[in-house]
């Protein structure tokens, strides 16, 4: 299959609908504040609705073994979550202390796509790889105008056409008032071909799989880690020496990423 029209529209279609495995955090692209980095994004061409991944988590500090807890939320997959139902029920009672302790388990939502490295600053080894783009809502917003509003003119399918027309995506990571990474000075270039002159079809095959990065754990298996290291209400670790090493290299490969919260959804019935 090769890049078209057709497929730019498979990509903006499967992001328009709400859409576990082996760590792969090696493969994303750390960004730090201060620096500015230029990359083209990489069209999935096997399955298109899987270019860009949006997802939702959950991240805390356990009370039991003070160790990071990351959990993949299934809401990312339109499933039921504990932690969200748990959070809108205590919403819903208007308890402010309670509401004030629930803060630390909010919901976060990012989005990951492939990237061809053009520069990068900090690791100049990265540079003619493909890889893993972790965002949130600003740099969101950014690709968000290039396919559908107002730069789409300009940009459109260019933004992941890998040919002398398509148009680089230059980060630049810059530091807010209150020290939080910002990407509001972030946009895409004008049309050129890509240094080096580098193997399409290879870039293609380097495209690695977004939805396998993250553990898909069960609702009980939430439920658990919720009880036991938020809630404190039982005796049993659940947080595995791989699942702490996890979190681990999570956060060393999302140095500079913005986080996106948002407030509880409703509950469903059961």
């Amino acid at each position: 299959m090769k890049y078209s029209a057709n497929l730019f529209e498979s990509i903006k279609e499967a992001l328009n609908k709400k859409s576990s495995g082996d760590s792969s955090f090696k493969d994303f692209l750390k960004l730090e504040v201060g620096n500015t980095y230029i990359v083209r994004l990489v069209p999935n061409l096997k399955e298109p609705e899987k270019t860009i991944f949006n997802y939702y988590h959950h991240l805390w500090d356990s009370v039991l073994t003070n160790e990071k807890v990351s959990v993949f939320c299934p809401t990312s997959y339109g499933e039921r979550c504990p932690i969200d139902e748990y959070r809108s029920k205590v919403y819903k009672s208007n308890n402010e202390a309670e509401i004030e302790r629930i803060k630390p388990i909010k919901r976060n939502e990012n989005w990951l796509v492939n990237v061809y490295v053009v520069k990068d600053p900090t690791n100049p080894d990265n540079q003619g790889q493909v890889k893993i783009l972790r965002y949130g809502k600003q740099l969101d917003k950014v690709i968000q105008e290039a396919m559908h509003g107002e730069d789409m003119k300009d940009f459109g399918p260019r933004i992941f056409d890998m040919s002398e027309d398509g148009c680089n995506l230059r980060i630049k990571v810059d530091k807010n008032d209150k020290g939080y990474p910002n990407y509001t000075s972030s946009r895409f270039l004008t049309k050129s071909e890509l240094e080096g002159n580098p193997n399409v079809d290879e870039i293609y095959q380097a495209v690695k799989n977004l939805d396998t990065i993250f553990e898909h754990k069960s609702y009980d298996e939430i439920k658990r880690l919720l009880n036991v290291h938020f809630l404190g209400i039982e005796d049993t670790p659940v947080v595995s020496k791989s699942t702490s090493k996890q979190v681990e290299e999570e956060e060393a490969y999302s140095v500079g990423v913005e986080q996106t919260t948002y407030a509880p959804t409703p509950s469903k019935a059961t």
